[in-house]
């Protein structure tokens, strides 16, 4: 546990402040989003779209770095939006 207090010491200031923006602004973004949508729809309907997180982040990273999801991979997410349209769909 004490290295996790001197190394980050040690590291350059853009790494500790790069680390530091990654780990506060997407959290409150997502936090600020996510109540929101608490506060407009059912909470079985917003709990639903947890499950686009991982299709979203096969989305960016193949539009983003040129990642090719794999056969599985689309399929799991496939399969994901599936089961979101379903159960909004049925909470309606």
């Amino acid at each position: 546990m004490p290295s996790l207090v001197s190394h980050p010491l040690e590291a350059p200031i853009g790494t500790t402040l790069a680390m530091f923006y990654l780990g506060v602004f997407p959290m409150a973004v997502a936090y600020v989003t996510y109540a929101y949508a608490f506060s407009r729809m059912r909470a079985s309907a917003a709990a639903s779209f947890l499950y686009l997180v991982p299709v979203l982040a096969y989305l960016i990273a193949w539009l983003w770095i040129a990642e090719m999801p794999t056969f599985l991979s689309a399929l799991g997410g496939a399969l994901a939006l599936s089961g979101v349209l379903l159960v909004n769909r049925c909470v309606h």
